[in-house]
């Protein structure tokens, strides 16, 4: 495959410390190894979508001015904030590359690392996943609790989860097309780039520690990414609901035998109150953490039956609406979004 146009899709919350250095990186990795012509004859370029997640700091206003000093800068503004997984979305719908690249602002995974990718989707491969070899400046509650999600993964999810891997990853462009067909609300991107197929394979690295900044993935939304990824690719919470309803269902028959006995035959009456009140808590309990498992996926299934936009823009640097809604203007949320830019804009003049 000959790769022509690349298109680094960035996420961006709150980055204002990391993306001018992520920016001059990837830059010089581009420039230097990718599009510089006496590498490759027929040359490549660039693109750099950055979506800006609704930052509350000063990320919007540096992605503008990178965006006024070079073309190649590509910028989605969020009108509300909507989430990693959504506006790692939003950038792959406006990408137009024949490769595309998911990466992160905070200089973790090395822009430098795209070269190697390219080779790779070169050679013939659809996606290359960047898989975690070393994870510099994490915890060890980080990496333990990442380590306990992989292995319940692996167990509970019908869908195989490549493990360490992030969402650092390059595919090509029909692999991009098939993705945007995927428009479900409670997004795992990491499960849906291995269950759509296609040729793939795993490129090892070494993380680094954050450039600047904190994460953008604290405890408790690692906790809800999780939930996301076991609810949405596996119905195994509910397998395990009906398996310890047929258990407790046989012990409780048992007992009930048992108790007969003791009162009709053996005459030994036994008045219990302790154990009927554990008996009670433990199965309340039990009612009540499988009706919430069930109400989980109902739930998912009421956000997905009002079939809401994903995402929608309140403005936009550097795009060429035209070929965007050329190239993917089946995408409601693409046009939903280019009508808002355009009032706002009808507004200001």
């Amino acid at each position: 495959m000959k790769v022509k146009l690349i298109s680094l899709v960035i996420p961006c919350y709150n980055e204002a410390d990391t993306v001018g250095e992520f920016y001059r990186r990837a830059r010089k990795m581009a420039e230097e190894r990718i599009e510089n012509r006496r590498h490759r004859p027929e040359g490549r370029r660039f693109e750099f979508i950055f979506v800006n997640d609704c930052s509350t700091d000063e990320t919007g206003p540096i992605l503008n001015a990178l965006a006024k000093q070079d073309k190649r800068v590509k910028v989605l503004h969020f009108a509300h904030n909507r989430g990693h997984q959504i506006a790692l979305t939003a950038g792959t719908d406006y990408a137009l590359g024949d490769m595309i690249v998911t990466i992160d602002a905070d200089l973790q995974d090395p822009p430098e690392l795209i070269y190697e990718m390219l080779e790779k989707i070169e050679e013939g491969y659809d996606v290359v996943h960047a898989q975690r070899r070393d994870r510099k400046g994490e915890t060890w509650f980080k990496l333990l609790t990442a380590r306990i999600f992989y292995r319940l993964m692996k167990r509970l999810s019908d869908t195989p989860v490549i493990e360490n891997c992030g969402d650092y990853r390059a595919f090509t462009r029909p692999v991009q097309e098939t993705i945007a067909a995927f428009r479900t609300s409670h997004r795992y991107l990491r499960g849906t780039f291995v269950q759509v197929g296609f040729r793939q394979c795993v490129l090892q690295y070494d993380r680094d520690a954050r450039y600047a900044g904190e994460t953008k993935y604290p405890f408790l939304k690692m906790m809800n990414l999780s939930v996301d990824a076991i609810l949405g690719f596996s119905a195994a919470p509910i397998r395990v609901i009906t398996f310890l309803s047929v258990i407790l269902w046989s012990i409780s028959l048992v007992y009930v035998i048992k108790s007969l006995i003791e009162h009709f035959i053996l005459k030994i009456t036994v008045q219990g109150w302790t154990s009927i009140i554990v008996l009670m808590f433990f199965f309340t309990g039990l009612i009540l953490f499988s009706i919430a498992i069930i109400g989980s996926y109902v739930g998912r299934i009421f956000m997905q039956g009002q079939n809401p936009p994903l995402y929608w823009l309140c403005d936009t640097r550097n795009v060429d609406a035209e070929q965007i809604l050329a190239n993917a203007g089946e995408l409601r949320e693409i046009k939903l979004s280019q009508r808002i830019i355009r009032k706002q804009e009808e507004n200001r003049t």
